[in-house]
């Protein structure tokens, strides 16, 4: 058995070591994202489904796949979103907010049904990812989940009831596309700020010294 020398310290590495909690900065970006899809979920409720249906010459049997084709597109992704962001929340996140950005766009310029379905689909996935990684990352935060999971689920709940209020304002006012629209630049501000809290996330761990190796156990 080999023994250490005189004045030295074996080290064993504690078994089930939890890594170190993540900032709790870097949910500003996917939560900013998981809240504009729950707003772009809720905005086809009340009189906007209406107004698209009026404004499209829709058939009543295509207005209900325009919240489920969103729906069922963010239930699928929502799980994928959780178990790849628990590793790497920042490379979920940002084609998640990705995809919100051109399925908000396809969305409000769309000529027809089938466009209108395939954006409200891309969108439901960016959203469905989003929701996935932003829910991990509060389990990752540590001591300071209790505060942010009220603060998180508040802005999505704030913008599911702000989806139907806003589609039935702007709706009347601009035209049903505008919502849709009015969420570009927002998802643009979430892409920004995911991308520059992933940059700032990766420097600090370059900075950081290189842990020694453990020494060999007898």
């Amino acid at each position: 058995m080999n023994l250490p020398f005189p004045g030295t310290t074996t080290q064993i590495p504690p078994s089930g070591t939890r890594p170190s909690a993540r900032p709790a900065w870097l949910l500003i970006g996917p939560t900013l994202a998981a809240s504009l899809g729950a707003f772009l979920l809720a905005v086809t409720f009340g009189p906007e489904k209406a107004e698209i249906q009026r404004a499209m010459h829709l058939p009543a049997s295509v207005i209900p796949w325009i919240f489920v084709a969103y729906l069922l597109a963010a239930l699928l992704a929502v799980p994928v979103g959780a178990l790849l962001g628990r590793r790497w929340p920042t490379a979920v996140a940002l084609p998640a907010i990705v995809l919100l950005v051109p399925g908000s766009l396809l969305t409000a310029l769309a000529p027809g049904s089938g466009t209108l379905l395939l954006g409200r689909a891309v969108t439901g996935v960016g959203a469905g990812l989003a929701w996935g990684v932003t829910a991990v990352l509060i389990t990752q935060v540590g001591a300071r989940r209790g505060l942010m999971v009220p603060l998180v689920a508040g802005a999505v709940v704030l913008a599911l009831a702000l989806g139907p209020v806003a589609g039935a304002f702007l709706g009347r006012s601009l035209g049903w596309r505008w919502p849709f629209l009015a969420a570009v630049p927002l998802e643009v501000v979430a892409l920004l700020v995911t991308a520059v809290s992933g940059i700032i996330v990766l420097m600090r761990r370059a900075s950081q010294p290189a842990q020694p190796p453990a020494a060999p156990l007898a």
